[in-house]
């Protein structure tokens, strides 16, 4: 089956509790269940050189463990030198284990200068048998991994009965993800020639069965999605023929092993069909052309070309793709992308026959040629991507992908690529989740998908992967365009939680994530992101910025028009009244001290983007208020009104010079041109209000 049968875990997460005291530990000594915490490891036993943790060191420590783990308890610390540690893998480990080995290795020797790690106390690292061993060494809590909810990756770490610790999992993707906690762990208190080592219990596994990204940096991101625990990446191929006409697959086999290596999942991307043409299909099958006068929606996109999905040639050509994909070491899943323009379709009579629509008839040939391969493939499964093009037919799209080993990855430009209050996965989906169905989303982690703007939002992405978790979703795809670095937060949030939904509050996380950055007082950081955070929501879910980079709904035209804006709607959807645009203001003026006083430059450019945002848009509402229904004004309120667009200037000008600002100090090697863009839409705004006020006599100084 594609999506793995989840059974019951073994013990209430909801209930879950962090031991972090000393008398805690005592009073816990049970933990891992059924085995006894070694004397070696208990703090204040004879001979045990362990020391206690406290609660507030134990919490500040774990600030450095993104995600959290679902259970875990930090009893005690061994400063140890750091030579004085041995690591080893199990017998036969793979290559993914070995690459965890040789990261964690790598950190150690780098942070401490050590040449050799060849002492008394012991790491054992690796999958374990079916009764919890290691080489024959029972590691505590093993043997109650399987059957966690997705127990492929989940993992323990636990001391040894002698003085040592073990990572143990039921797959090399479970060692991997372990190994990362662990390297967390350490990393915090690795100094020259010493290595100070948790005395540490965890079992972990996590809520979506898979967490990772498409487009932008993804594809060169490897390692810093894998140092969250994220692990996966879906990546464009191009598709073309052989001499005779056979399907042919080219894509980075270099990136794909790599992904592997560090557990994530590269998992190719067949893209949109009805954009198929660039890759000379109709040149060869030129039969393949839908038929009708739907084929093509030149006004749209003029690349855009339906086929006939009815022919049974396009069924072959994609089993071709399948097939030169599938013949790849590692690729054992196949994403394709359903057409994505609105109402092409074919008219000829086998598919008006049919009656489901293009888009089902689409699903349905990717569905017989996947059947296809896997003669060959058995063990090869198929995704199939929803689009705005196919969204008033999903239900028969959903009919057509029958098969329950058939994945759905629901992506709607206008619907998942949304930074709203509005919950993302609706009913037929939901359901769809409900009967156990495999559902991953593609939902932007940023912004917005176009414009390219600052955005800590804990809150923004809390509320995302817990929707996604509580309805039952195996995969998060996000979208963080056109870099990585530009939305570290939102990226390492997502995650946070899609891996442990309901662990940290976002306070917690934010404190944790400045933790990790290396920024001084992470408190105060968390307080600003916080607070922030719903503003950035307010501004971004509104599309205040986004809708000016397309022209649609532009607010010139508003005010061109003579009408006003209405509060509560469009580019003031977040805005419902005139005092929760003050208040918005007021708390941007808080966050800037808070920023100020954190003096970290990126913080603070960010800052002065939001309050600019909420700036312009007092100024644009004030605007329109004093405009609307009129042509001409008398000299009092030609005089507001001048110092009001006045107040716009200054306010589009602070955006614009922190946006530079912002970009430098996050990714200052980065030439995309969404973020030239983004200031251009901010700057064209301001000119085209200009422009619409010019008959009322007001000026741009």
């Amino acid at each position: 089956m594609y999506r793995q049968h989840q059974r019951s875990v073994l013990f209430a997460i909801a209930t879950m509790s962090i031991a972090f005291s000393a008398s805690a530990a005592a009073a816990d000594n049970n933990w891992p269940e059924g085995a006894p915490w070694p004397a070696w490891a208990t703090a204040g036993n004879a001979g045990s050189q362990v020391e206690p943790v406290a609660e507030g060191e134990a919490k500040k420590w774990l600030h450095w463990v993104i995600p959290l783990p679902k259970r875990v308890r930090l009893a005690g610390k061994l400063v140890l030198p750091a030579s004085g540690v041995a690591l080893r893998l199990r017998s036969g480990a793979t290559d993914v284990e070995q690459t965890a080995l040789g990261e964690l290795v790598g950190l150690i020797t780098k942070k401490t200068g050590a040449e050799k790690l060849d002492g008394p106390f012991s790491i054992l690292i690796g999958v374990c048998d079916a009764e919890g061993k290691i080489d024959g060494v029972p590691i505590p809590g093993a043997d109650k991994l399987r059957g966690l909810k997705n127990d492929d990756q989940a993992y323990v770490i636990a001391p040894l009965p002698k003085q040592g610790i073990a990572v143990a999992a039921l797959t090399e993707r479970g060692v991997y993800h372990g190994v990362k906690t662990l390297q967390q762990l350490i990393e915090p208190k690795l100094t020259k020639g010493k290595l100070t080592m948790p005395i540490v219990a965890v079992r972990d596994w996590p809520d979506l069965a898979e967490r990772g990204l498409w487009g932008g940096s993804a594809v060169r991101d490897i390692q810093y999605l894998a140092d969250r625990k994220m692990n996966l990446i879906e990546a464009h191929t191009t598709e073309t023929f052989d001499e005779n006409g056979r399907g042919l697959v080219k894509f980075d086999i270099e990136s794909q092993q790599a992904a592997r290596l560090h557990a994530v999942k590269w998992v190719p991307i067949i893209t949109h069909l009805d954009q198929l043409a660039r890759t000379g299909i109709l040149d060869r099958y030129p039969e393949l052309k839908a038929k009708g006068s739907h084929a093509r929606y030149p006004s749209y996109n003029s690349r855009a070309i339906a086929l006939c999905f009815s022919e049974p040639k396009a069924v072959e050509i994609l089993a071709d793709w399948f097939l030169s994909l599938a013949d790849t070491k590692g690729v054992r899943d196949i994403n394709v992308w359903l057409s994505e323009v609105p109402r092409i379709h074919c008219e000829c009579p086998k598919c008006k026959k049919a009656g489901s629509g293009q888009y089902a008839i689409e699903a349905a040939a990717c569905v017989r040629a996947w059947q296809l391969t896997r003669k060959k493939h058995p063990d090869v499964r198929l995704r199939i991507l929803l689009t705005q093009g196919s969204y008033s037919t999903n239900d028969k799209v959903l009919a057509a992908a029958s098969p329950p080993e058939v994945g759905i990855t629901y992506y709607d430009g206008s619907r998942t690529y949304d930074s709203s209050r509005d919950p993302m996965i609706y009913p037929l989906l939901a359901d769809f989740a409900k009967k156990g169905r495999w559902l991953g989303c593609y939902p932007q982690l940023t912004a917005s998908w176009r414009t390219v703007c600052p955005w800590s939002g804990p809150q923004f992405i809390k509320y995302r992967m817990t929707e996604f978790v509580d309805k039952g979703l195996e995969c998060l795809c996000g979208y963080a365009t056109p870099d990585s670095r530009f939305y570290d937060f939102n990226i390492t949030a997502a995650a946070e939680w899609s891996w442990n939904s309901h662990g940290r509050s976002e306070r917690e996380f934010s404190a944790a994530w400045a933790t990790r950055r290396g920024l001084d007082d992470p408190d105060k950081v968390a307080d600003w992101a916080v607070m922030l955070g719903p503003v950035g929501w307010d501004v971004y879910g509104s599309e205040f910025v986004y809708r000016q980079i397309h022209g649609y709904g532009s607010v010139a035209n508003v005010i061109k028009r003579g009408g006003g804006f209405t509060l509560g709607k469009s580019v003031m959807r977040y805005f419902p009244t005139e005092e929760h645009i003050d208040a918005d203001l007021a708390v941007c003026n808080k966050a800037m001290k808070l920023a100020e006083e954190i003096n970290d430059p990126a913080i603070i450019a960010e800052t002065r983007v939001i309050q600019g945002c909420v700036r312009m848009v007092k100024s644009l509402y004030a605007i329109g208020k004093a405009t609307a229904g009129k042509k001409e004004l008398d000299a009092d309120a030609q005089k507001a009104l001048q110092a009001t667009f006045d107040e716009l200037v200054a306010a589009g000008r602070q955006t614009t010079d922190a946006l530079g600002v912002w970009k430098n100090m996050v990714a200052p090697d980065c030439t995309a041109s969404r973020i030239a863009d983004t200031v251009d839409a901010i700057r064209q705004t301001v000119t085209d209000i200009a422009a619409a006020l010019a008959p009322f006599g007001i000026k741009e100084k």
